[in-house]
């Protein structure tokens, strides 16, 4: 547990908030979902699992919301939103691999497969977004690979 602490706190130097998002989508998508009063009211650090299925759900509902606006204010399709724990991160990799569509992914419990998480982003085609304990994997057509460290909680 300590050593999760020290990575944490050495991911937090490194991270940006959100004045470090260049895209209009996503500044609205992490200005929206965690860098909102209500967000910073609620969020604890997702330490022990009754706090991480908390601020999970609380994620969640933030990306639902900001789903619905997507079409008016950026002129784009709703994208699906996926989030399944009941697979390791191997798994889920492969099956945004698979997917063309336009979709979001979260994937939860990411400071317990870092080595994994790494490897992904070197060889990855997507917007990732990476919160240290939680992921977000965005597939969109139009918009070019980028990688985001995001200094959330």
């Amino acid at each position: 547990m300590i050593l999760h602490y020290f990575k944490y706190q050495l991911f937090k130097l490194k991270a940006t908030n959100q004045h470090g998002v260049h895209s209009p989508f996503l500044y609205s998508l992490v200005c929206s979902c965690f860098y909102n009063s209500n967000f910073k009211k609620k969020k604890s650090l997702p330490l022990n699992s009754k706090r991480n299925k908390l601020t999970l759900s609380l994620i969640l509902e933030n990306l639902k919301s900001f789903n619905e606006t997507v079409e008016t204010e950026f002129k784009i399709e709703k994208f699906k939103i996926i989030y399944d724990t009941n697979k390791p991160l191997s798994q889920q990799i492969e099956d945004i691999r698979l997917i063309n569509a336009p979709h979001l992914t979260l994937i939860d419990e990411l400071h317990f497969q870092r080595e994994e998480w790494n490897l992904f982003i070197l060889n990855s085609k997507h917007i990732i977004m990476d919160l240290y304990f939680y992921g977000i994997i965005i597939q969109r057509p139009q918009q070019s690979k980028e990688f985001f460290s995001l200094r959330v909680f």
